[in-house]
């Protein structure tokens, strides 16, 4: 069960964050993925040199296997209860597709600006969160070493964005994403490829209220057996990994129904 800090957190970030599982759990879902990774790409765990692909696939046969069920713990569940409401979502078949992201060791980390975006529609819910994001960490994450960047606080902008919209304005959702991300200067600053080397002081270090709502850039880092939930209207992007060791990690999209 979340506590009330927790609960002020997502309320306010759009996140929050819980240990669901064991560090010991985590190792050995990252061990699978290593020889997977080392099956399909040639990657060996302790040879950099291998590390070549930066975005690995061909993981997805392996999302079902046995050694990822204490993802979903009785703590994972009973907080996602919390959020969403008992019996108001479905327990997924699996916790979702990999996010794999081996370093970039020529690059300087910096605030992403391309493909900012939620993964849910902006239909109005009936009063409750109808979704969530699950994501879970299987390695540790450190900062600027790939993991999402996302706004804290824009799922509370976007509630207050749909409320001068019509419901027949918002069904297309890349168009309302457009106009959402051109709505206000921040905003489309964010979501510029300027070539600006100061991103991270502009958005990160500072706050900028929309719609009468402070909003900052924050990075989802983590350690092994910790997960994040996130608002199903939290705007994220991916963000490069600019560390010593790939993230590894996985997510879910869980949605409930809108009766």
């Amino acid at each position: 069960m979340l506590t009330q800090q927790q609960h002020e957190s997502f309320e306010s970030d759009g996140f929050v964050r819980i240990s669901a599982f064991s560090k010991d759990d985590a190792s050995a879902m990252e061990e699978l993925v290593w020889g997977g990774l080392n099956r399909l790409h040639g990657i060996v765990r302790d040879e950099p040199a291998t590390w070549t692909v930066m975005h690995p696939s061909g993981l997805q046969p392996l999302k079902a296997h046995k050694v990822f069920a204490p993802i979903g713990s009785p703590v994972l569940i009973e907080a996602i209860d919390d959020l969403m409401g008992a019996g108001q979502w479905e327990k997924p078949k699996h916790w979702g597709q990999f996010l794999v992201t081996f370093p970039q060791s020529d690059r300087t980390w910096n605030v992403p600006c391309q493909v900012w975006h939620t993964d849910y529609d902006f239909l109005p819910p009936p009063g409750r969160v109808s979704g969530l994001l699950v994501f879970s960490f299987l390695s540790s994450v450190p900062p600027q070493s790939g993991g999402t960047a996302v706004v804290a606080g824009s799922h509370r902008m976007i509630r207050e964005y749909v409320k001068t919209r019509q419901s027949r304005d918002l069904k297309r959702m890349k168009k309302v994403r457009r106009d959402l991300l051109a709505s206000d200067p921040w905003l489309k600053k964010l979501s510029s490829d300027d070539g600006d080397p100061d991103r991270i002081e502009q958005f990160m270090m500072k706050e900028n209220t929309v719609s009468g709502v402070p909003l900052r850039v924050k990075e989802l880092t983590g350690k092994p057996g910790e997960v994040i939930l996130g608002h199903p209207w939290l705007l994220h992007s991916g963000s490069p990994n600019c560390g010593q060791c790939p993230r590894i990690m996985r997510v879910q999209r869980l949605s409930g129904n809108r009766n």
